[in-house]
């Protein structure tokens, strides 16, 4: 089992990975989970059969975390569902994808995790957007979950990080819409931010 999910993690970094602008780009646009999922599957389908492929890395990427859970059950909070603070950098990355994928799974649940503060300003909206980056285990491809710390009134840049400050941020995942926008994000809200490193 643990084969089948190292090989996985493979085909989704080699097929998944982009140069930086191309993850600018995604990250300056929000957690797109519709175009997310809709890039992956196109990649996979390219050279195995999607359905298969994410079928056994979603079964894998649950019994692993059952498992995790299990097993740190003393060490984390009771208030967390979810600590992506204690697991593997493949694993991370997977959990994440798995949420971008199955988004419904995860609302209301308490996630943590470690990563890099990135802001950035999408223009359409007017609006300042914090991501919590996460890149996988080679380091060449990345994720960022964005957050809402507290109740969204910190003042940006003022209050929070530099860019690419090591962060821990915990909060309750939810998906939204902007208003006039059919596509699904996600985030976490009322988020706390512990800054590890500037």
């Amino acid at each position: 089992m643990v084969k089948i999910l190292i090989v996985l993690l493979l085909i989704f970094a080699l097929t998944g990975c982009s140069d930086d602008g191309d993850i600018t780009k995604r990250i300056s646009n929000g957690n797109n989970v519709d175009k997310v999922i809709n890039e992956q599957i196109g990649k996979v389908a390219k050279e195995n059969n999607p359905t298969d492929l994410e079928k056994e890395a979603s079964s894998e990427a649950k019994h692993d975390l059952e498992r995790q859970e299990h097993d740190t059950t003393e060490d984390i909070s009771s208030e967390v569902d979810y600590d992506l603070t204690n697991m593997s950098s493949d694993m991370v990355y997977v959990m994440v994808y798995q949420m971008m994928v199955d988004p419904n799974a995860y609302n209301g649940k308490v996630i943590r995790m470690e990563g890099l503060y990135y802001p950035a300003y999408y223009e359409p909206t007017s609006k300042h957007y914090h991501y919590c980056i996460i890149q996988d285990a080679l380091a060449c491809c990345a994720q960022g979950m964005e957050f809402v710390w507290e109740d969204g009134n910190h003042v940006y840049p003022d209050e929070y990080p530099g860019e690419n400050a090591e962060v821990v941020v915990q909060g309750t995942f939810e998906t939204y819409r902007e208003n006039g926008d059919d596509i699904l994000y996600c985030r976490l809200k009322d988020a706390t931010m512990k800054v590890i490193n500037e």
